[in-house]
């Protein structure tokens, strides 16, 4: 009898053994799991606070770029010695195309990434804020790609993510300490991608229709005249034109500036509207204000269609860009 309990015993020991491995196992299981888990609550923490300082600074440079005073659709120089301030103009040209987010001249908080990091920020050079580079409009030409794509990006914000093992400079004002591959070489060609052990970038474009879907209202806007909240008889535009003539003018049929009797659709009649003096381009009649003087040379005019739909409702477009004008009969305007 003594050998069955002995192997009664054994048994019950493997089993135990057993058991306890299993228990270990679970253990070591559940132990990864959490620290997965909180890994990634980590990274996806880091990854947020990222993606919300990319969209402040991709907001602002829009906002920046339709409320320019002399060129709206332009946009600042980039940051090169990381002060926060836009750099000036070396000649005609932006010292550097690539560099830092320029937070203090677009009057933002210091945009961090999750990482700590201040935001870079790459600019096609057809967008800056200089009389060199006119004509600024919808049809100007960009320079800078992503992926290999059409060149139709305004500009580019990046964040560098946390260095790589090459990456030894920081804290610098290099670009090849922060930005990966072909993202530090100086061209026109960006790349996004996963991240990787050779490439941790973070991408967000401006693309043109980003710029100027809201540039062109501004335009609209001012052609119209005053805003609605303007206090105030309106002073130039159509609304000034309707204010003054009981009516719309009529559309120009062809490009001098002048409405032709009778016709309802065509090009805008900026001579017959009230807008503010500017330069003498083209020069009109002394009896006739000229327009802004940024509309001319920054090619806005041949843009701009106008339809007449009665005396007393019009419509302005730039492409795909519409306003509706109504009259202003009351102050403000209705």
């Amino acid at each position: 009898m003594r050998p069955r309990l002995f192997l009664a015993f054994s048994g019950r020991q493997r089993g135990v053994a057993l058991l306890v491995l299993m228990l270990l196992v679970f253990l070591a299981g559940a132990s990864w799991m959490l620290a997965q888990s909180g890994s990634m609550e980590g990274r996806n923490q880091v990854n947020k606070v990222t993606a919300s300082a990319m969209a402040q600074a991709k907001e602002a440079l829009i906002g920046r770029a339709a409320t320019d005073v002399n060129r709206p659709g332009s946009l600042p120089c980039p940051d090169t010695n990381n002060d926060g301030v836009a750099e000036l103009f070396a000649g005609v040209n932006c010292p550097a195309y690539i560099g830092r987010l320029p937070w203090k001249t677009l009057d933002l908080p210091e945009l961090l990434d999750g990482n700590g990091n201040r935001l870079w920020y790459a600019l096609s050079s057809g967008l800056r804020d200089r009389d060199e580079a006119q004509p600024i409009n919808p049809s100007t030409v960009l320079q800078i790609t992503l992926d290999s794509s059409p060149p139709s990006i305004a500009a580019i914000i990046f964040s560098s993510g946390p260095p790589l093992p090459s990456q030894i400079g920081r804290p610098s004002n290099a670009i090849a300490d922060y930005l990966d591959g072909s993202n530090n070489d100086g061209d026109n060609s960006y790349v996004s991608g996963p991240p990787s052990a050779a490439f941790n970038d973070k991408t967000l474009v401006i693309t043109r229709e980003d710029i100027f879907r809201t540039v062109n209202q501004r335009v609209l806007a001012e052609i119209r005249g005053p805003d609605d909240n303007a206090p105030g008889a309106p002073s130039y535009g159509l609304r000034r034109y309707h204010a003054d003539n009981a009516s719309f003018p009529w559309a120009d049929s062809g490009s001098d500036g002048y409405g032709d009797v009778g016709v309802t659709v065509g090009n805008l009649p900026y001579y017959d509207l009230k807008l503010p003096v500017s330069l003498p381009l083209p020069p009109p009649p002394p009896s006739h204000p000229l327009p802004y003087s940024w509309l001319n040379p920054n090619g806005w005019l041949p843009l701009l269609t106008f339809q007449r739909f009665s005396a007393s409702s019009a419509r302005i477009a730039i492409g795909t860009s519409t306003m509706d004008v109504i009259p202003c009969p009351s102050s403000p305007c209705p």
